[in-house]
């Protein structure tokens, strides 16, 4: 093959090899510990897992630990509804990738939605999440240890 097939044929590899890319630009270790609505990777996203927290004896609380994923940005994070008012109760989130020592951790005085940092975590890339929920040093909520989702 002459020198010009050549790199035509290189240049036809590289313009599918674009296309077929693993996602978007910026889908990358990049967006580690980065805000997931900031970032536009919670424009669409979908529920991994509903963890309910349960209070300090075991019992079932109103209290959910969402895990959600952006199949665009290869990321996934938590999030919780934190129901008390403003300074009840403090919100500690905990996101990791597995096996790894990527981890972020938020903590939140505030009422409504608490959502963590995101991490890139592509495929079928395990995470490990827990929530607490906490007032005056007790725990209301959670606490337990880490689930891995995979």
């Amino acid at each position: 093959m002459s020198r010009s097939g050549m790199v035509a044929v290189g240049a036809v590899l590289a313009v599918c090899g674009a296309a077929l890319g693993a996602g978007p630009a910026g889908a990358d270790m990049s967006l580690n510990g980065t805000d997931p609505v900031a970032s536009g990777c919670a424009a669409k996203t979908s529920v991994t897992a509903n963890l309910p927290l349960p209070d300090d004896r075991g019992e079932t609380t109103a209290l959910t630990l969402r895990v959600l994923r952006s199949a665009a940005c290869d990321t996934t994070w938590v999030e919780i509804d934190n129901p008390y008012p403003d300074g009840a109760v403090e919100v500690h989130t905990l996101i990791a990738v597995a096996a790894t020592d990527i981890m972020y951790q938020r903590t939140a005085a505030r009422a409504g939605r608490q959502i963590s940092p995101q991490v890139f975590a592509p495929g079928r890339t395990c995470v490990k999440v827990s929530a607490t929920v906490t007032s005056a040093g007790r725990v209301l909520a959670g606490g337990g240890p880490a689930t891995k989702i995979c």
